[in-house]
């Protein structure tokens, strides 16, 4: 199948830490379980094509990517997938070397490789909306500190942190922040939002990030170029639902994968396209994977994608019309 379409009932994957003074975090070298339950569902859809792409930009000058797409288009599934494939909290070769990105030359020289920040800040919202900033530099440093104890003077800003980190190691960042616009979207308080941009600064352009930083994976709703304080974030190549090229057929499902699980599955494939193509990127057909899986595993259609938020909240952002959403629909 050229889609790479697997499927997988419950394997049991194990992450195995194998690497010196690397010890797997929450938040800093993260482990590879959000991969796993991924790999061990009924329906697993091959997407590692995405780190091949990923693995071009490491340590260049392109390489801060932003997912700005709707929600269940798969960009958190995808920020999983980077954990498991470039953290050196765990050792992910079983997840990996059946899959497309093992035909890779280079499938093993970033295998694990790196030192792994991953924080969902929609998390941090919900218990810390105050100090949300504060609290999030808390959580990494004190993780990092349990590896490297006496080595780091951590008085010091996060991102010279950082930076004497990977002087000490050698050994570059990879960054990933899932749902990074969550403050902007629900904050009105101004200082709280400029103190949060200044944060991601930090991390994703300042002068000390050009050494420690060789990859950077952020998600959102908003676009950044709609941001008030865009400059913090300016660097970075953005992809929304009207333009993701290069990275359009890793997020949502392809009509080609969509026509394999249909046949798979037993379900008509125009029916599905009925119900479920409702996005044009790039001159490419996309599904919503959430809700194809849905109608696969159910047997039944049905308006899956909105029942996974409410209206309320997607009326907000197509009345703000960002990039034409609104006359779109």
């Amino acid at each position: 199948m050229k889609s790479g379409i697997k499927y997988y009932y419950v394997i049991g994957f194990s992450g195995v830490i194998d690497a010196e003074r690397t010890e797997m975090g929450i938040y800093f070298n993260p482990n590879n379980e959000s991969y796993t339950r991924a790999r061990n569902s009924r329906i697993f859809v091959d997407k590692t094509g995405l780190l091949d792409i990923l693995n071009a930009r490491i340590s260049t000058e392109n390489n801060c990517i932003a997912l700005s797409h709707a929600r269940r288009f798969g960009k958190s599934h995808a920020a999983g997938m980077i954990d498991a494939y470039y953290s050196r909290g765990c050792n992910s070769s079983m997840l990996f070397d059946d899959t497309t990105i093992a035909k890779s030359a280079d499938y093993r020289k970033y295998l694990n490789q790196y030192n792994v920040i991953h924080v969902d800040v929609s998390s941090f919202w919900d218990s810390f909306k105050d100090n949300i900033v504060e609290k999030i530099k808390e959580y990494i440093i004190d993780e990092i500190r349990e590896v490297y104890v006496d080595e780091i003077d951590y008085t010091k800003m996060i991102n010279l942190i950082l930076m004497n980190v990977y002087k000490k190691t050698s050994i570059p960042f990879v960054i990933i922040i899932d749902e990074w616009d969550c403050v902007i979207r629900n904050s009105e308080d101004e200082e709280l939002v400029h103190g949060y941009l200044q944060f991601l600064h930090s991390l994703f352009k300042s002068e000390e990030s050009k050494s420690f930083l060789a990859l950077a994976y952020i998600t959102g709703i908003l676009p950044i170029k709609k941001i008030k304080d865009e400059s913090a974030l300016n660097n970075f190549e953005e992809c929304t639902m009207v333009s993701s090229i290069p990275f359009t057929e890793y997020f949502g499902f392809t009509e080609e994968e969509v026509r394999e699980l249909c046949a798979e599955y037993q379900m008509d494939y125009e029916s599905t396209k009925a119900w479920y193509n409702g996005y044009y990127i790039d001159g490419v057909n996309m599904y919503n994977p959430n809700s194809v899986v849905m109608a696969m595993t159910k047997h039944r259609f049905d308006s899956y994608w909105k029942n996974t938020s409410s209206f309320s909240s997607i009326n907000t952002f197509i009345t703000m019309n960002y990039e034409g959403l609104k006359m779109m629909s």
